[in-house]
């Protein structure tokens, strides 16, 4: 999978580029010497930090750059596709990062964010440190592994998607309940008064109305007397008004043709006399329409009481003010319907999210059930692989949610992983009592442990470059060889980059890097040496001895030739 690295101007390398094989390759030194540095700048280009990052050459850019063969990587050519780039078989992965530390990133040449390279990493590369080891202690480490060997993905995800919109349902149907409790009060008191307003049937203008009507009807008998009087005094009565303009009229009458004024002021007369009919009859009719019914007196009386006292209680100024009132509180209430309808549908919502939930969670329970023992069964296998010989191995699945349960209670007794709860049981000797991997594995135990979890796993993923960081720590001797050989069955199947101390694990490897460290002119260098067999023997002689003589070297020799025959 990796195919190259180059680094320039990174700590204690100026410059350097390295090519690799397919297989296993090692990388060995004296302690030191900066075998980290290589994995470091592997994890740079994807994304990682590092406090303690500075230039060989300080105020130059450091510059990192590595190249896949991802041909037979399928998730890497499907994330490619979804990224609209093109699945092409080998992948330029770089980093500057220049002198005043911000940092560009680069796939293939155009340039890409940091997030972009983090999501690809897991697709490429699976990093084994020895801080993995304590990882293994977590349950919640274990359940994954679990998951991961039973490819759990496709159940796994939408229930944490399902699980984590329950939650947030929850949440937003709580704050609803409160909103409508807290507005139960004012729902009321806004349902009273619509109510109240509808009930009084209000029209605009009819105060107006209203008291129009009062004033006459209050006066009915005053006005039908001044009415009467005034018909009978321009009309009625012997010399009226009406009596007296006619004479005029008539007088006039004779001299209208003498003076055009003349005929003119009989012609105004004349019409007088027809407003004064007029009026006569107008306030006669008045006179006997005027009502004088107190029942109606009374009725407006109370209806204009009725409006004033809601004005004053509403401290409105009219009529309309208290229509559109009532057309707000007709809104305010259809808005607390509307809030009683949000939390109706989304508490039918959560419930059958709930029980898809719970579904989901009882497939995941089921593949997991099936899965432990699969598991346990095939780690117990390779375990014994590595100088474990009668190691026992059990993984207990327990179910942490009951049958019976509400949401909320669900909820806090899961977790977006589901709903059962994983622990590794483990023993090294036949005979022994099985217990939590945290009670009884040795740190030498738990790193064969691990790597038992990488080849069973490793046998159920596409091709990648594992990194396997000082994975031979608390072993030696004969362990180290069935360390050596294991690693080397992986190799089969995946690129592995190891930095190791032991000699056993060196040798077998397709491919040696030694990193060596030299005083320069203002600093120390680090070179990475391809090692050729002259070479990578008087690097096995050291490192099985401390220094290279002639029974060190014919060590390593051994150790090589007992290689090429069991590899």
């Amino acid at each position: 999978m990796l195919t190259e690295i180059y680094i320039r101007n990174y700590l204690f390398v100026p410059e350097q580029r390295i090519q690799f094989g397919s297989g296993m390759t090692v990388l060995s030194g004296e302690t030191g010497a900066g075998k980290s540095i290589l994995v470091g700048a592997i994890a740079l280009i994807f994304g990682e930090n590092s406090p303690g990052l500075e230039p060989f050459t300080k105020g130059e850019p450091i510059y990192l750059e590595a190249s896949f063969d991802v041909a037979r990587n399928s998730d890497v050519k499907a994330w490619l596709r979804e990224q609209d780039y093109p699945a092409e078989p080998e992948l330029c992965l770089a980093r500057e990062i220049n002198p005043g530390g911000k940092s560009a990133y680069f796939l293939n040449g155009r340039k890409v964010s940091s997030a972009l390279l983090k999501e690809l990493k897991p697709l490429m590369i699976d990093f084994h440190h020895q801080r993995d080891q304590q990882q293994l202690l977590s349950a919640s480490y274990q359940l994954t592994l679990l998951d991961l060997y039973a490819q759990n993905q496709a159940l796994r995800e939408p229930y944490a998607a399902k699980f984590n919109q329950l939650k947030q349902d929850l949440a937003t149907l709580e704050t609803l309940r409160k909103e409508e409790e807290a507005n139960r009060q004012l729902r009321e008191l806004y349902q009273y008064q619509y109510e109240e307003l509808e009930s009084a049937a209000l029209h605009s203008g009819e105060d107006l109305e209203l008291q129009q009507e009062f004033e006459l009807l209050s006066h009915a008998s005053e006005i039908s007397e001044i009415a009467a009087s005034a018909a009978y005094d321009l009309y009625d009565r012997e010399d009226s008004v009406h009596s007296q303009i006619n004479r005029s009229v008539v007088n006039l009458a004779r001299f209208t043709a003498v003076n055009e004024r003349l005929r003119q002021m009989g012609q105004t007369l004349s019409e007088c006399l027809e407003m004064i009919a007029e009026a006569a009859s107008g306030l006669n009719e008045l006179n006997q329409s005027v009502s004088q019914d107190p029942r109606r007196l009374d009725a407006v009386r109370e209806r204009l009481d009725e409006i004033n006292a809601l004005l004053h209680k509403h401290k409105a100024q009219n009529i309309d003010a208290l229509l559109e009132l009532f057309k707000q509180r007709a809104a305010q209430i259809d808005a607390f319907a509307d809030l009683g309808v949000r939390i109706q549908k989304l508490e039918q919502s959560t419930a059958a999210d709930f029980v898809q939930l719970r579904s989901l969670g009882d497939k995941l329970s089921l593949s997991r059930q099936q899965a432990a023992e699969k598991l346990a069964s095939e780690l117990a296998a390779n375990i014994s692989l590595l100088s474990i010989p009668e190691a026992q191995f059990k993984i207990i699945i327990d179910k942490i949610a009951a049958d019976k349960i509400l949401i909320p209670e669900y909820l806090d007794s899961c977790t977006q992983r589901g709903q059962d709860n994983c622990q590794f049981f483990f023993s090294a000797n036949r005979g022994s009592e099985l217990k939590p991997l945290s009670a009884v594995a040795s740190g030498g135990e738990l790193s064969r442990i691990l790597l038992a979890i990488k080849k069973v796993l490793s046998e159920r993923i596409e091709e990648k470059l594992i990194i396997l960081d000082e994975i031979d720590a608390g072993i030696g001797g004969k362990t180290a060889e069935y360390v050596a050989q294991f690693i080397f069955r992986l190799a089969q199947s995946h690129r592995i980059l190891c930095i190791t101390h032991l000699a056993q694990i060196a040798a077998i490897a397709h491919q040696q890097i030694a990193l060596q460290k030299e005083a320069g002119k203002r600093k120390n260098v680090i070179r990475m040496i391809p090692l050729e067999r002259k070479q990578r023997l008087e690097e096995l002689a050291r490192m099985l001895s401390g220094d290279v003589s002639g029974i060190s070297l014919k060590h390593a020799q051994e150790l090589v030739e007992k290689y090429k025959t069991r590899g």
